[in-house]
């Protein structure tokens, strides 16, 4: 599947740290739109920085990642790339549980209703 995408275009999402040996290989690495990782080459006067939106051109397929060492065709810098370089880390408003799930315990107790409806004492004698 991966090896379809070979001389294909890609606009990659570059992310914080990567591949294992991106600093020996003087890559970095992002995940394209689909979710595949890749592993790119940075030209040295690039200023590439996490967060970042970059378009490459794979030449090369593995099984879990994919390969682009063409070179750049263009880089987006982002908010997200401002942060990153700013050592910001973006927050979010917490979501709480988002996941449906019943709360635990045992349910509450709903109060008695009369037969009619009405809140009197003495009862309606609808029985």
């Amino acid at each position: 599947e991966n090896a379809k995408l070979v001389g294909r275009r890609l606009e990659l999402l570059v992310q914080e740290g990567g591949g294992r040996k991106n600093a020996t290989t003087h890559r970095m690495s992002g995940r394209a739109r689909d979710g595949r990782l890749v592993h790119f080459a940075v030209p040295d006067e690039a200023t590439v920085r996490p967060g970042d939106v970059v378009e490459v051109t794979v030449t090369g397929a593995a099984p879990h990642f994919l390969l682009a060492d063409s070179g750049l065709h263009s880089h987006r810098r982002t908010r997200a790339g401002d942060m990153s370089a700013s050592g910001q880390t973006p927050t979010t408003a917490p979501v709480g549980v988002g996941l449906g799930l019943p709360g635990i315990g045992r349910p509450g107790q709903e109060p008695a209703a009369s037969c009619c409806g009405s809140d009197t004492d003495g009862g309606c004698g609808c029985e």
